[in-house]
C-alpha cells in the first residue's frame, strides 16, 4: 500500500512539472486567463486603493505588468502568473506595508509565454540596488535590503503594517518548488508622473 501511494504522488509531481514544461514551451494550449482575474479592491469609503500595474528593475532588465487578483486560491494565483507578476492578496500596498510580489523565472532561452520569465535574474541584486513599483498615478521607490536564497518551508512574508516596504520572490529553477529566491527591499518615497 505505501508503494501505490508513493508511486501516485509520484505521477502527479512529474505530470504537474511536465504540464508546466509543456505549457512553457507552447506545446499545450493553456485557456485564456478569465476576465475577472484583475480586480479593485474597494476601501472602507468606496475608493479604490492603489494596486500596484507594473514593477521595474532596471540592474537586472526586469520590466513587468503587475496582476492583482482579489482571491487566494491557488489556481487563481496560477493563472495570474502566466500574465508577470502577481501581487499577493492581503500584502501590503504600494508605499505602505509590506507588499508581496511573485512571478515565474526560467533559465531557459525561448519560452512561448514571457511572463515566465518575469523576475528573471533577481538573485542578481544587491543591497542598494532599486527597485520601482507603478501605480496609475505614482512611482514608488524601493532599495534592496537583501537577497537570499531559502528554502520554501523556511519562507514566512509577515503582511503587518510596521514596515513599509517589499518582497519579491522567485523559485530557482523553473517548474520547482522547493527552494525561492526572496528579495526584501525598504521603501524611500513615491513621486507623481
Amino acid at each position: 500500500m505505501e508503494t501505490f501511494i508513493k508511486s501516485t504522488l509520484l505521477i502527479i509531481v512529474v505530470s504537474f512539472l511536465m504540464y508546466s514544461v509543456l505549457d512553457a514551451l507552447s506545446f499545450i494550449n493553456t485557456p485564456a486567463p478569465s476576465s475577472n482575474i484583475v480586480q479593485r479592491t474597494p476601501t472602507a469609503a468606496g475608493e479604490h486603493v492603489a494596486d500596484p500595474v507594473r514593477i521595474e528593475i532596471p540592474k537586472v532588465a526586469v520590466d513587468a505588468s503587475i496582476v492583482a487578483p482579489d482571491d487566494t486560491d491557488i489556481h487563481i494565483l496560477n493563472e495570474a502568473l502566466t500574465l508577470g507578476a502577481v501581487h499577493y492578496p492581503g500584502s501590503g500596498t504600494p508605499g505602505s506595508g509590506n507588499m508581496f510580489l511573485f512571478g515565474h523565472s526560467s533559465n531557459w532561452t525561448y519560452v512561448r509565454n514571457e511572463a515566465y520569465k518575469t523576475f528573471n535574474n533577481i538573485e542578481n541584486l544587491q543591497k542598494g540596488d532599486v527597485v520601482y513599483v507603478y501605480t496609475d498615478t505614482h512611482k514608488y521607490i524601493y532599495r534592496v535590503l537583501s537577497v537570499r536564497l531559502a528554502k520554501d518551508s523556511e519562507i514566512t512574508v509577515e503582511f503587518d503594517d510596521s514596515q513599509d516596504m517589499l518582497t519579491l520572490s522567485t523559485c530557482n529553477t523553473f517548474g520547482e518548488k522547493e527552494e525561492r529566491f526572496v528579495v526584501e527591499a525598504d521603501f524611500i518615497r513615491k513621486e507623481s508622473y
